[in-house]
């Protein structure tokens, strides 16, 4: 048999070992750094804006340059910052009268905040076309005179709280009509109001039902102001 023999020793200390591969993690995180701060050079940085600042928003063919305090959620406020944002609804919040932005909460003073979808692939039939074949049939009572030359139809059941109604202005064919809905006996009333802003894009609004009697007013503002906001528009 061959006698076996064990390696000699190296003479080498585990403390050298530890300092080398500590010295080898700072080269490679000072060259991750490096790397990094080359690359954030050509990366555009985040704009920093004032809510006033208009941000443009595309929603579908329609391009609209609106203060982004306007937009009612966080997460679309942080898109619209970016060059060219798109977006297929684009959800806001202003208070009435002076269609202007809501506080921080979010809220306008109780029955002024108006809730706007502005909506590039609507696909659904309109009010006006669901009125004569669909909504009259519901009605219970026949038709009532509403606020200020408005004609309303009464869609709950017979002998129960009016909670759902359509009103409408009978002197246009495709004029103002919305449907206002009380969703919980203790809640509030709101209406719901849509109608075509541009070919593809559907503007869409909620508002307190104690607004009605001013629909007047407040659709045409609406319109007025959406149109002042859109870019192109000659509206001032």
């Amino acid at each position: 048999m061959i006698p076996l023999s064990l390696p000699e020793p190296s003479n080498s200390k585990p403390r050298h070992f530890a300092w080398m591969s500590l010295a080898l993690c700072l080269l490679g995180a000072a060259l991750f750094v490096e790397k990094a701060r080359g690359l954030s050079e050509h990366w555009p940085a985040p704009r920093s804006i004032s809510p006033l600042e208009p941000v443009s928003a595309h929603v579908g063919p329609v391009q609209f340059a609106l203060p982004e305090n306007l937009i009612a959620t966080a997460y679309q406020r942080r898109l619209a910052r970016s060059p060219h944002a798109r977006f297929a609804t684009l959800r806001l919040a202003m208070a009435w009268p002076g269609l202007t932005a809501t506080d921080m909460s979010g809220q306008g003073p109780e029955g002024t905040t108006l809730l706007i979808d502005l909506d590039s692939s609507p696909g659904r039939e309109s009010l006006r076309a669901r009125l004569e074949p669909f909504y009259r049939r519901l009605a219970r009572g026949g038709e009532l005179a509403g606020p200020d030359g408005l004609k309303m139809l009464t869609l709950s059941p017979r002998g129960a709280e009016a909670t759902d109604l359509v009103a409408y202005d009978p002197s246009e064919p495709d004029g103002f009509i919305v449907r206002c809905r009380k969703g919980t006996p203790t809640g509030t009333a709101v209406c719901h109001r849509a109608f075509s802003f541009a070919a593809g894009l559907e503007l869409r609004y909620r508002f307190d039902q104690t607004l009605l009697p001013d629909w007047r007013r407040l659709d045409s503002a609406v319109k007025a102001r959406f149109e002042a906001l859109r870019v192109g528009s000659t509206a001032h």
